[in-house]
């Protein structure tokens, strides 16, 4: 019996008999990739992991010129190379020593590209950072300097705009236009000339300044602005004064002007007045004295004194004379003169006045320093920090061979 079959049913049969064998072959294909990867995953299993220690980066010290400066002497120290920082790890894998090196300019170019990575990692925009302090001491040097180029220009402009001489209303009263500026009387600099004189008779070491000519000039205490122009008045130096000197009502008693004195404090000269108290119902008067100044910190020159200094002159002088074994009295006393000239005061300072009174200063705390049972001096050349230089070796070396047991410093 025969079968007729159309050429749609040819067709149709060929084409489910093709599909079958494309998809016989696609099975085969991902049996093959599913059993290679079995195969690839057995195998990782069974591998020992291998861990290579992270490198460690030792940084160094160097001097300007680059070269490494070592803490510990030269016969105590392995010497290494200088270019870049070495570090040996041990690789488990193939037993083989693998050196890496790492210089300054690496590190700091690591670490850049490491922060752009992940702030893309991260989505969010590259931003522009200060560069990093480099260990090169001229990189760093390089980095200063040109940050403080940058800076300069708007600087320059803060300095010129501390001198503006803009209008202000007075900061004290609030009512008056401002006619000085003191520079110690912050945050509130501005002062009318009423309240000025109220403030600044008192404080009397205050440094003003005034608009004259369109800018700012610098006062002396006994200089106060009346209606524009520049008057003169004497100015008490400030001292410690008794409540009463006599019976009577303390209403009665009344300050003035007495004896004219220098006084020396680490902003130059002034020329001041003595205070002097008087009562107006039975005439008694009060001067100040010599324990009267000691009491407010200020030591005067004689006995009978004209020139008063600071105490914190004197204390300025002894501590800037151990740091510094050259300064002579004559250095610091003109450093003195040009804070006074800066201050559109006048007048010179005495050398010889200065030094001896110094040196009473001095002996008057040793006499304390005993009473109080303290160590009033140690040898210092014994110590680390040497307070005295000779340029003559073989001298102190002859004075050290016939001392008997001291040491070459006591010798001299």
């Amino acid at each position: 019996m025969s079968m007729s079959m159309s050429d749609s049913d040819i067709h149709d049969a060929l084409m489910s008999l093709e599909n079958e064998i494309e998809q016989q072959e696609v099975n085969i294909v991902l049996q093959d990739l599913d059993d290679a990867m079995a195969k690839l995953e057995q195998a990782n299993e069974s591998r020992v992991p291998v861990k290579i220690p992270k490198p460690t980066i030792r940084w160094r010290k160097r001097d300007k010129d680059g070269n490494e400066i070592f803490a510990r002497p030269r016969s105590s120290r392995n010497q290494r190379p200088k270019t870049g920082y070495r570090q040996k790890t041990s690789c488990p894998s193939n037993k083989i020593q693998c050196e890496v090196a790492y210089a300054p300019e690496t590190v700091e170019s690591f670490l850049q590209e490491l922060q752009s990575l992940l702030n893309d990692a991260a989505g969010q925009p590259l931003v522009p950072k200060a560069p990093l302090a480099s260990t090169n001491w001229s990189t760093r040097k390089s980095i200063f300097s040109e940050s403080w180029k940058a800076e300069r220009p708007r600087l320059v402009n803060t300095i010129a705009a501390q001198h503006s001489v803009s209008a202000h209303l007075c900061q004290h009263c609030g009512k008056n236009p401002s006619a000085l500026r003191c520079r110690d009387c912050l945050p509130h600099p501005f002062f009318c000339e009423k309240c000025d004189v109220m403030m600044h008779a008192r404080h009397v070491f205050h440094n003003r300044e005034t608009i004259i000519a369109g800018f700012f000039q610098p006062l002396p205490p006994t200089t106060y602005v009346l209606n524009t122009t520049l008057c003169h008045d004497a100015r008490v130096v400030p001292v410690e004064i008794p409540v009463r000197i006599c019976d009577c009502p303390s209403e009665s008693l009344r300050i003035k002007p007495g004896k004219a004195v220098t006084v020396v404090t680490i902003n130059g000269r002034y020329d001041l007045s003595m205070p002097e108290l008087g009562c107006e119902g039975c005439e008694a008067s009060w001067t100040c004295g010599v324990h009267d100044l000691n009491l407010t910190d200020y030591w005067p020159a004689t006995l009978h004194f004209s020139t008063l200094y600071a105490t914190d002159v004197l204390f300025t002088f002894e501590e800037m004379k151990m740091a510094a074994l050259g300064l002579s009295c004559q250095a610091f006393l003109k450093m003195l003169d040009q804070r006074t000239v800066r201050f559109d005061r006048t007048g010179k300072i005495s050398a010889d006045s200065f030094l001896k009174s110094f040196f009473e200063w001095e002996a008057v705390r040793h006499e304390l320093d005993k009473m109080l049972r303290k160590d009033p001096f140690k040898c210092q050349a014994c110590t680390p920090d040497m307070l005295a230089v000779s340029v003559d070796g073989n001298r102190k070396h002859y004075r050290f061979k016939n001392a008997a047991g001291y040491c070459i410093m006591c010798a001299i």
